[in-house]
């Protein structure tokens, strides 16, 4: 079990609930694949948030019978909805829950796992391809949705912190599919399947810069490497542009809900002390005084000017990171090429009560500037 302090202990017992926080994360939950009134059984079932990666695990658990008994009675189509339902519940529950990484990770294995026994059930057109990219002394794990048409641009997803790629990342890639874009989903240093062996490095777009790489020497999926974008959410709105700036052979980015820095260490008392925790937990690190040098290196301006399109999202009552505006301004002053700022003045976190409109105008917005 972590040690918590004071201030997380009255957070996670009186400050976590529906009326304050839950309520704000149902749109991310619904592009989960989790049906709304499933999410509000399980919130109606979880007093405090120290039960909530069990409660989320018990709901997982009964999806994942019940699709094993679609599976044993022939009905695969139900089978692969209900894995798919489950493997986002079992994310749900691990989702910022730092009060017992055992727990923690054994949700995010359980969610790996039914997303497997998902994707089993696809035909093979359609079914996600596992690609693992060699990275130092481990691997880059990643599933490439093929939109099935040569020639056809390339956009490279990137995780927020304590995002998976099996879960938010395969529905997003359905949208990109439906307009004609390949994706590439993948689990980074810090994140899922590699937060074991690598935790979050400054320099992640050595990362994206080795994905496109491996895809320029196995170029078995016709995909256009002329035409890559990235795409990401949370942190990973700031990991995107981040990237694009450092490898030209990144055509554009769009980044919704990043930072444009992490804030001084005397300047964290405005910040929800578990999104600090969910920081040390991918950096590796107990304190900020530990993370150090580490902490102050992400900076969207110790980066090269972005030369290239970017999109960015930001919503004015950001609950995550503080000053929302000023951190989108931040960004929009660093990037040097074509820029577009999308600012939603009552959007969450990501813009989260907005996502019927923020998804598809990227998409939008991504096919218009792939194409040229």
């Amino acid at each position: 079990m972590k040690r918590l302090s004071v201030r997380e202990k009255i957070i996670y017992r009186f400050i976590f609930n529906e009326e304050r926080v839950y309520k704000h994360w149902y749109s991310r939950f619904l592009v989960c694949g989790v049906n709304l009134d499933r999410v509000r059984r399980v919130v109606r079932r979880i007093k405090s948030f120290y039960h909530w990666c069990s409660e989320w695990s018990k709901e997982g658990q009964t999806l994942e019978s019940l699709g094993e008994e679609s599976l044993s009675g022939g009905n695969t189509y139900s089978a692969r909805y209900i894995f798919h339902e489950a493997a986002g519940c079992f994310h749900i529950g691990q989702h910022i829950y730092f009060i017992d990484i055992e727990q923690k990770n054994n949700a995010q294995k359980r969610a790996r796992e039914n997303y497997q026994r998902a994707i089993a059930l696809y035909g093979e057109r359609l079914r996600p391809v596992k690609i693992e990219i060699p990275f130092g002394e481990t691997v880059i794990p990643g599933y490439l949705r093929v939109a099935g048409l040569p020639k056809r641009p390339l956009v490279i997803q990137i995780n927020g912190l304590d995002n998976i790629k099996e879960v938010e990342n395969h529905w997003l890639g359905d949208l990109f599919l439906d307009a004609g874009l390949n994706s590439f989903a993948f689990d980074g240093p810090g994140q899922g399947e590699m937060w074991e062996d690598v935790k979050l490095l400054p320099d992640y777009e050595r990362v994206v810069t080795a994905v496109i790489d491996w895809f320029e020497r196995n170029n078995d999926y016709e995909l256009d490497l002329t035409r890559i974008a990235t795409y990401g959410m949370s942190f990973g709105g700031y990991l995107s542009p981040r990237a694009a700036a450092f490898d030209r052979r990144i055509r554009c980015a769009v980044g919704n809900g990043g930072p444009g820095y992490l804030p001084k260490p005397s300047r964290l008392g405005r910040i929800n002390p578990i999104w600090i925790r969910d920081l040390l937990h991918v950096m590796g690190f107990e304190s900020i005084e530990e993370a150090g040098a580490v902490w102050e290196l992400v900076d969207i301006r110790k980066a090269p000017p972005l030369d290239r399109p970017l999109l960015f999202f930001q919503g004015g009552r950001d609950r995550i990171i503080p000053n929302p505006k000023e951190h989108a301004d931040y960004i929009m002053d660093w990037a040097v090429g074509e820029k577009e700022l999308q600012y939603y003045p009552t959007g969450e976190h990501c813009c989260a009560n907005f996502l019927d409109e923020v998804i598809p105008y990227a998409v939008d917005w991504l096919t218009k500037h792939l194409q040229q």
